[in-house]
């Protein structure tokens, strides 16, 4: 939550012209380097909710309840859509929805063995930057582009390729998230560690065969594969890869060495309660700092400075105001209404 809300606050707050990022890094490297942090926010949230649907299978939770929970983040996307359209159109396909398909998904995907859900993720990053070429995706997508349901396809066509996190290749860190958890079930952490070097490893291969400017690589139907960029926007390989690894590396640690994390300290109190409204919080700060603040004529208009401690003071009310709103079970917010519709027997 806190590396997506300050990634988010920084691009709609600050009044940088978004040039391409090296250059911006060369003037503000603190900002912009925390600001680039952000880029771990989504493969994380995936991750994890992989990881939750391994835990409510093992809670005993029944598939309809698990289907109805994905439905209802589904429509919570779609409700994300319709308060903020100074960022998406009604037919946008954000991380909400990909995560609420990734868990109607989950009751198969989790009958599925390790290797072969290993083997269906490889085949899900890869297949984007086919499907990214058989379809002529930009190689730096704007707002518009993922938006835009006019396109042959309309809305599917977001959905499974060129959206703002289209099922491929996200589809494939739900997965991962899975595996990561039965490996943390059995102890067996270094085998997470293990599969976050080979994706960084994989990475970099990929980037060094199109440094050597090999054909294939570099002008081929495969260029996708190989190219490096430092975004993903569209989705290709070398950056999912290396992302995946880091993402897989900070799982590592928290799962490994996750008892140094919890107690009853302030921090470790109000990082839990954050993390249990994460979804209210996800909605919440887009509203209010996407959409009002173009309504209201703030947006992109402070500098770096006073982007800073704005985002600074939203974190700690965010962390404080979890605290106070778990005392309530965070009554009204979309977690307490999601579980009471999951609850409900069809």
């Amino acid at each position: 939550m806190i590396l997506m809300v300050q990634q988010h606050l920084t691009a709609w707050l600050w009044n940088m012209k978004w040039t391409p990022f090296h250059l911006i890094f060369t003037k503000h490297q603190v900002i912009s380097g925390i600001h680039f942090a952000g880029c771990l926010a989504a493969p994380l949230f995936l991750i994890l909710a992989g990881a939750g649907a391994s835990m409510m299978h093992e809670s005993g939770k029944k598939t309809p309840e698990i289907i109805k929970r994905g439905i209802a983040i589904i429509l919570c996307g779609y409700l994300l859509n319709l308060i903020t359209p100074n960022w998406f159109s009604p037919g946008s396909w954000y991380v909400l929805h990909t995560i609420g398909v990734s868990m109607i998904l989950s009751p198969l995907l989790l009958r599925l063995t390790n290797s072969r859900l290993a083997l269906l993720l490889l085949t899900t990053i890869l297949l984007a930057a086919l499907l990214q070429t058989w379809l002529n995706t930009a190689l730096s997508q704007s707002n518009y582009d993922m938006n835009n349901i006019s396109q042959p396809g309309g809305i599917a066509r977001l959905m499974f390729v060129e959206g703002h996190f289209p099922l491929f290749p996200w589809l494939g860190f739900f997965m991962a998230g899975i595996i990561a958890k039965r490996l943390a079930n059995s102890h067996n952490h270094k085998t997470i560690l293990y599969a976050a070097a080979s994706c960084i490893a994989i990475s970099i291969i990929l980037c060094s065969l199109y440094r050597h400017g090999y054909f294939f690589v570099t002008g081929g139907v495969l260029f996708r594969i190989f190219i490096p960029l430092r975004h993903f926007y569209p989705p290709l390989p070398v950056f999912i890869f290396f992302i995946l690894g880091i993402a897989l590396f900070l799982f590592f640690i928290f799962a490994k060495y996750g008892s140094l994390f919890t107690g009853t300290c302030a921090l470790s109190i109000m990082l839990k309660a954050t993390g249990r409204s994460s979804l209210s919080w996800f909605i919440i700060h887009v509203f209010i700092f996407n959409q009002l603040s173009w309504l209201c004529g703030f947006y992109m208009t402070f500098s770096g400075a006073e982007a800073f401690l704005i985002i600074s003071l939203f974190i700690a009310a965010m962390l404080c105001l979890s605290v106070i709103w778990e005392k309530y079970n965070f009554k009204y917010g979309f977690e307490w209404i999601i579980r009471r519709m999951a609850a409900i027997k069809a």
